[in-house]
Order: C-alpha cells, then sequence, then structure tokens
C-alpha cells in the first residue's frame, strides 16, 4: 500500500518508471510491535484503504509509515488516521510529538501544516564510502556478547543519558527489536563503567531489493557530560569497523539540523549529505532550545 501510496511521488523524485521498492515483512511488523495500539488502518468495503503507525520512545512520540490509497485521498481519510494516532502519543502529556516526510511532497506538507504541525530543521541523511578492505576488530562492547543483567545495567545508563537530551527519551525498543530480529548490532560506549553512550546500527534494509552494500545508523546517542570528539568518534568508528566487517560498503547516519554540532563534526569526518527530510513538530510539545550541542542521531520517519 505504502508503495502505491508513493508511487507518483517516487518516480518524480527519481525520474523512473519502476515502482517504489516495497517495505521488507520484517521492516512492517517491527513496527507494529513497537506500538501495537498506536496502530490503525482506514477501510472502505472490506478493503484497508491507508494505514499508520504510531512510535513512541518514552518522551518522544511520531507517526510513520502513514499513507491512503491514491484514490482515496481526499476524502478526509487521512485526517482520520493522524487524529487517531495523535490521540494515541498525547497519552503521555508531555511528549514530543512530530514526524518527518519528504520535501518534494507539497500535498503531505499542506496536510501536516493544516493539523497543527510547524516545520523545524531538516533531517540530513549523511553517507561515507568506508575504506577497504572489508573487517578489522570492533573494539566496543556489542549488545549480542552482554548477559541479561549487564544489559539491564546498560538500558539503565542509557535511560539516563538520552533523558538528558529530550526528557524520558527512551530507545530501549530499537535496541532490543534489532536484537530480536537480527537487523543488526547496538555498540556501547563505556566510562568508568557506565554506558555512556550507544550505536545501533542496521546491516539490513527495510526495503525490498536493496543492495547489501549499505549499512546504516539506526540509533546513536551520547550522554551530555561525555560528548565530545574523542567520544563521538569511537563510537563513529565502531559503526564503521562494524559494517566493514559484514562487507559493507557505505554507512548511512541521520542527523537534524537541530544538532549543529554533531552534524559540523560529520561533515568535518568525510560525510556527504544524500538528501533531506523535512521534520516538523507539533504546537506546543517542544519548547527546547532551537540549536543543542547533542549528539542524537536519528529518524522521525517510518
Amino acid at each position: 500500500m505504502e508503495a502505491a501510496a508513493f508511487g507518483s511521488w517516487w518516480q518524480q523524485l527519481t525520474g523512473k518508471t519502476a515502482e517504489r521498492p516495497q517495505r521488507t515483512r520484517i521492516s512492517i511488523l517491527t513496527c507494529q510491535e513497537k506500538d501495537p495500539e498506536g496502530c490503525f488502518v482506514a477501510e472502505e468495503e472490506g478493503r484497508v484503504v491507508g494505514l499508520i503507525f504510531s512510535r513512541t520512545w518514552g518522551g518522544v512520540g511520531w507517526f510513520g509509515t502513514f499513507a491512503v490509497l491514491p484514490e482515496c485521498q481526499g476524502r478526509g481519510v487521512g485526517k482520520q488516521l493522524i487524529a487517531a494516532s495523535l490521540d494515541y502519543l498525547r497519552q503521555e502529556p508531555n511528549r514530543v510529538i512530530g514526524l518527518e516526510t519528504m520535501p518534494e511532497s507539497p500535498y503531505n506538507l499542506g496536510l501536516y501544516l493544516r493539523q497543527g504541525f510547524q516545520a523545524c530543521f531538516p533531517t540530513l541523511l549523511l553517507s561515507r564510502t568506508l575504506e577497504q578492505p572489508a573487517g578489522g576488530n570492533v573494539d566496543l562492547p556489542r549488545w549480542s556478547s552482554a548477559g541479561a543483567g549487564t544489559r539491564e545495567r546498560w538500558l539503565a545508563d542509557l535511560r539516563e543519558a538520552t533523558g538528558r537530551i529530550y526528557p524520558a527519551l527512551d530507545y530501549t525498543k530499537e535496541i532490543t527489536s534489532t536484537a530480536q530480529h537480527g537487523l543488526g548490532e547496538t555498540l556501547v560506549l563505556i566510562d568508568g563503567g557506565r554506558d555512556v553512550g550507544m550505536s545501533t546500527v542496521w546491516l539490513v534494509s527495510s526495503r525490498e531489493g536493496r543492495g547489501k552494500e549499505l549499512a546504516s545508523v539506526h540509533v546513536l546517542a551520547l550522554h551530555p557530560d561525555y560528548t565530545d570528539d574523542e567520544t563521538f568518534r569511537a563510537l563513529l568508528n565502531g559503526s564503521e569497523a562494524l559494517a566493514r566487517a559484514h562487507g559493507r560498503q557505505k554507512l548511512m547516519v541521520s542527523v537534524n539540523g537541530r544538532h549543529a554540532w554533531a552534524l559540523e563534526q560529520l561533515l568535518g569526518w568525510g560525510y556527504r549529505v544524500e538528501r533531506a527530510m523535512v521534520r516538523l513538530g507539533l504546537k506546543g510539545t517542544d519548547e527546547g532550545p532551537s540549536v543543542d550541542g547533542y549528539v542524537n542521531l536519528s529518524r522521525w520517519a517510518g
């Protein structure tokens, strides 16, 4: 459905007649299982014509994937789905609520702006070609190699760290889902016996037919008290080494322009912008500083 809903946009963007690649089955299932009560569908005459997935990271919430079949657009289906998602996301009264969408889609932008969202800094998708040959050691501790007790300590430390970036921000779902479904690996950065940073790297694509040359940093965060060139570079070096060890030739990272220091570092380390997404926030839900020095690499997109 999502491929059909955005088919015209995709063809216009790429200049090709080929259909947009479908999402993988595991990609859909993992989105659904993280917030099952926040996933909604719209039906007409027994046929699904629209869907929306709500996503929560503790004190941060957003929706995506969101799609309505082209022949059913303009009937209010999308507005009803958005309203249902927002009702779910607002169950936590202090939650930051937002989303990301394609800047090339004026219809979507207009829809969201009319629903009370406002434009924020763009989220930039950057990539870097990895040095060959493949392989190399990954020096940081891995989630897959830790015992249950260690994992619980790491998660508690991480919740404290990310909560300093956004109140109650929590990436636990992303870490555990990545491990459970074999999507990649999470690396942790230890300082003084505590976990002060993490990087969850996906080694598979969320779409069918994509090549196996690309890995992506799904989420990466550092405790603000431990954020400097050395710690950020250590997490990134570990992520690159992990990607190379699995034969990947390129690493993709996403960073919102709000995190100006992190973006500047990535550009200085040879990462280049490939495209951008428009980030929108629901009015009244995010009163934080417009620019900060945090390291918090993630996307509010499906």
